[in-house]
């Protein structure tokens, strides 16, 4: 699978990015056991007004079955989104994705994201990446998040 970027002005493409990214936040919402997770509340509009760049990985078929997003600021790369259909989980294509970002902002001081403290399996992914745990924030009372860095040039 070759990773795409998504161009979120097409109607169609957008609506596959929030398909996708319901099913993907779905399984996580129940793993941890919160309802209203965050990005299950997003639009077709939403996402399209993120002001994220977006990439994604298709399958032989052409469906959408993963995608990350970024933000660059002043030499940091902020990763907003990583999402997998859930019967493609543990294949590689979430850990694809984020070398994709990593690889495309190289020249990048800095790059870090968030995780819900509960999500085993994306920790355990970017701690291979090279991410360590540097902060936490409770945005809402039931959401404690892990906040991780990678610093340019530090190898995992």
């Amino acid at each position: 699978m070759n990773v795409e970027r998504l161009h979120l002005r097409d109607y169609e493409t957008a609506e596959e990015l929030w398909s996708l990214q319901l099913a993907a936040y779905r399984v996580e919402a129940a793993a941890i056991g919160v309802a209203d997770l965050p990005p299950l509340l997003d639009t077709i509009a939403s996402l399209r007004g993120s002001g994220e760049t977006f990439w994604g990985c298709r399958n032989e078929e052409g469906e959408l079955v993963g995608a990350v997003s970024a933000k660059e600021a002043e030499g940091v790369v902020t990763i907003c989104r990583v999402m997998v259909q859930p019967e493609y989980f543990r294949q590689g294509i979430g850990k694809r994705l984020l070398e994709h970002v990593l690889n495309l902002y190289a020249d990048a001081g800095r790059f870090e994201l968030s995780v819900e403290r509960r999500n085993g399996p994306a920790i355990g992914l970017y701690r291979k990446l090279g991410f360590v745990p540097y902060g936490k924030i409770e945005p809402l009372p039931d959401i404690s998040l892990v906040r991780m860095v990678k610093e340019r040039g530090k190898q995992p």
